[in-house]
């Protein structure tokens, strides 16, 4: 990654005196940074990880963002972690910053205003060290750059001259995806059972953000087929065509063992295909991924039935 970061600096402004389309230097910065920065983290299904030098023509910061699918599938809405350059290349920053297309749709003024308080209020849902700087300046004009700047949450420098080793990197990458992993499970979902205590309101709202991601229940789904694995009813062979994956996923993760530092997600292990009547009646159990204490009530009552 270290070398990646140096190319860009050394190559940037240069390539962008060139013709944007089918550019060298933009076809690699948009592949190989997001293949070396995916493949650093380790979890391809949850977290993305995307690369801009610009659209149709070049951008003043070029970007690779990293989003985690339980909350955005792009920049331009959530909360993302982004690696962004400067405009005269003398830096990049880390940062956790902010979609910004909702801001923009919901107001018209005031715009970096309302960021700065979102990204204040974001900031103190999570630990944050006095080495994650708040503010950063990419030495732009651009409405674009000023809506980084203002969407900033916490951010680290990495000045051109002064670039850490690879070590080092990982591990401020590792950081951030665990203050990322916090924010995310600090932010609430409504409908979460009141009666349950903070960490348990926070681990089911994580819960339902995993089994309702529509990302990772098409993976699923293409594995699972729409046979429910508990009481295997086949919805395909019930409705036809328009029964096809129709299926419910369900995360077999104990809820207790979910928090910051969770492991990664892997569908073909932590996941399974449910009918809505399975999938609500597990819930209802002290240990909602043991499908078989489900498959044993059913045959009781089925058994009960014939006495």
């Amino acid at each position: 990654m270290n070398d990646l970061l140096e190319n860009t600096f050394k190559s940037y402004l240069k390539s962008k005196r060139t013709e944007f389309n089918g550019n060298t230097f933009a076809n690699q910065f948009r592949t190989e940074f997001p293949k070396v920065i995916s493949e650093m983290i380790g979890d391809e299904v949850r977290y993305k990880v995307h690369g801009s030098t610009g659209r149709g023509k070049w951008s003043d910061c070029p970007w690779i963002a990293i989003t985690d699918i339980l909350i955005t599938d792009s920049i331009q809405t959530g909360y993302y972690l982004i690696y962004i350059f400067k405009a005269d290349m003398s830096g990049v920053y880390l940062s956790l910053n902010q979609g910004t297309t909702t801001i923009l749709t919901n107001y018209k003024k005031g715009t970096k205003k309302v960021l700065r308080i979102q990204a204040a209020d974001l900031r103190a849902k999570i630990n944050v060290d006095p080495s994650d700087f708040d503010k950063i300046d990419l030495n732009a004009t651009t409405i674009k750059s000023r809506l980084f700047e203002a969407g900033n949450i916490i951010a680290k420098y990495y000045p051109m001259d002064g670039l850490p080793d690879e070590a080092q990197l990982k591990e401020d990458l590792d950081h951030y995806i665990a203050l990322y992993q916090e924010l995310v499970f600090n932010e609430p979902l409504l409908g979460i059972d009141k009666e349950l205590n903070a960490l348990e309101r926070k681990q089911y709202s994580l819960h339902f953000r995993i089994e309702r991601n529509e990302s990772i229940a098409a993976l699923v789904k293409e594995s699972r087929w729409s046979v429910c694995s508990v009481c295997d009813f086949d919805f395909s062979n019930k409705y036809g065509s328009i029964g096809e994956s129709f299926i419910e996923v369900h995360h077999l993760l104990p809820i207790s063992d979910l928090g910051i530092g969770q492991k990664p997600i892997a569908t073909g292990g932590q996941f399974t295909v449910l009918c809505s009547n399975c999938h609500s009646m597990i819930h209802q159990l002290d240990q909602p991924n043991d499908l078989g204490q489900l498959k044993a009530i059913i045959l009781d009552c089925h058994d009960q039935r014939f006495l």
